[in-house]
Parts: structure tokens; C-alpha cells; sequence
């Protein structure tokens, strides 16, 4: 992944509401009432948050019923830590002859 590629994942991910809501993510997927419920903001705004990790693909979106229920991107959450790995030297696995 180029450098540049990585810009809007990183900026989705900066904020710490985002995070705490992709790492309740990782452990199962949840209709979006449950992650208000574990949050002190309102429908909207974690709507709002949502809305940004999907236009960036961390999160997927299926409707179940009358609810929507959102799950981690494990692919693409795994593609962008790679790309920030593959941006420094430091990080990169070095093969040995």
C-alpha cells in the first residue's frame, strides 16, 4: 500500500472514539444500538462515526431486520497495518541469505 493510501484510514483512526469502536469490533459484530449503548454520545453521532470507517472500509454493514449490524474489516484493517510497516525501514522483514 502506498504512503499516500494510508492518509484517510489514518485520519479514521485517530480519533479515539473510532478506535475503541473498531476494537468492540474485533471481538464480534454489533447492531449499532448495542455500540451506543456502550458509549455516552448520541444514535447520530456514532452513526457519523460509523459512517467514516466504512467510507474507508474498516467496517462492513449488513441489515438484519430492523437493525444494522457492523463487523471489522479484518482485511483491510490487516492491509493498512502492513502499509504503515512497509513505510519504514525499521519495520520491514529482512530476509536472510
Amino acid at each position: 500500500m502506498k504512503p499516500e493510501k494510508l492518509k484517510n484510514p489514518l485520519k479514521a483512526l485517530a480519533d479515539p472514539t473510532r478506535l475503541k469502536i473498531l476494537l468492540m469490533l474485533e471481538g464480534k459484530p454489533r447492531p449499532v444500538s448495542e455500540i451506543v449503548d456502550f458509549f455516552n454520545l448520541s444514535q447520530p453521532t456514532i452513526s457519523r462515526h460509523l459512517s467514516v470507517l466504512k467510507n474507508v472500509g474498516l467496517v462492513k454493514d449488513k441489515r438484519a431486520g430492523q437493525k444494522v449490524v457492523y463487523s471489522l474489516d479484518t482485511q483491510k484493517v490487516q492491509e493498512i497495518c502492513l502499509g504503515i510497516c512497509a513505510c519504514f525501514d525499521c519495520c520491514k522483514v529482512k530476509v536472510q541469505k
